[in-house]
């Protein structure tokens, strides 16, 4: 009986060590993705900025945190507020968290909105589904290197209204 004893303690032991490991791995790959992350992030309001700023558009791009969310591409001048998401990978449901800011913004915000809104996506891997949804809904998504749906399409209707 007692040999079994010290077998189970040996084996929980050794389990304990795996776990132990295990965990140090999983705070590295926290520590990462929550840099990568920020550094999306951060690339995305330098191009936002860069790019609208070529369309003469100039406003300074920040992050917005509010009570209950925090919209990671935001910015406003006299005639146009900046509302986005950056994302590594995103699907629809993006789309459905940006559009559900922009409502809080409309409801419980407005000082923060402009009359001419333009909603941003910047993400690294979209699918397909979501290049789609972002067309429809006149939403800007491009990433460094590629435009999924073209700022100029995107300005042309917004200029008009919103």
């Amino acid at each position: 009986m007692w040999e079994e004893l010290r077998a189970l303690r040996r084996d929980f032991d050794e389990m304990f060590t795996i776990i132990k490991q295990m965990d140090k791995r999983l705070k590295r790959l926290e520590r990462i993705v929550k840099k990568m992350t920020v550094d999306v992030e951060e690339e995305a309001r330098s191009f936002v900025k860069y790019r609208l700023k070529e369309k003469g558009l100039e406003t300074r791009i920040d992050k917005l945190r509010l009570r209950e969310t925090e919209i990671s591409i935001y910015g406003a001048n006299k005639d146009i507020c900046v509302i986005g998401e950056a994302s590594i990978r995103a699907d629809k449901k993006t789309i459905e968290d940006l559009l559900k800011k922009y409502e809080l913004l409309k409801t419980k915000y407005p000082e923060y909105l402009r009359k001419k809104v333009l909603l941003i996506l910047y993400v690294l891997l979209p699918t397909p589904e979501l290049t789609e949804e972002a067309k429809k809904q006149n939403i800007w998504m491009f990433k460094s290197t590629k435009e999924y749906v073209p700022l100029e399409e995107i300005l042309k209707t917004i200029l008009k209204d919103r």
